[in-house]
């Protein structure tokens, strides 16, 4: 537990705590990975598409059955956003492109788990169950 002599003194404590925290890492053959190449892509493959293909509301309902709960909660907006996008009339909203291309992430994550080998899911399983025994690691 870390100890607060004083509110003046906690951003020098924090950034000491830090700075002990990473050198003892370092230490232990630990120490913060730099991202490769190979990092890089993967996640460039992942954000893709919320930068060229945002996915229009429909084609996305074509693919996945959820409830309207559950598109407010990708598209981290509220119910009655999405209720909007369902009405007719003056009160009918179209998505954004915020919406859209949080759509178009969650069909390519949904999509890519479907065709990940089944060992890969296996691996991503025991990691999350070993992370949760330990916490503090």
């Amino acid at each position: 537990m870390i100890y607060f002599s004083n509110k003046a003194n906690i951003r020098q404590d924090m950034i000491a705590s830090i700075a002990c925290h990473l050198a003892i890492r370092k230490a232990m053959g630990i120490a913060p990975k730099i991202p490769t190449q190979r990092h890089w892509d993967v996640l460039n493959s992942y954000l893709q598409p919320l930068k060229d293909y945002p996915m229009e509301l429909d084609e996305f309902l074509r693919h996945w059955d959820v409830s309207r709960e559950e598109l407010a909660f990708i598209c981290d907006c509220s119910l009655t956003t999405v209720n909007h996008w369902f009405s007719q009339g003056v009160d009918q909203r179209i998505p954004s492109e915020k919406h859209k291309q949080r759509l178009a992430l969650a069909h390519h994550i949904w999509t890519a788990i479907q065709t990940e080998p089944e060992y890969l899911q296996k691996l991503r399983d025991v990691y999350h169950q070993k992370r949760r025994r330990n916490p503090a690691k």
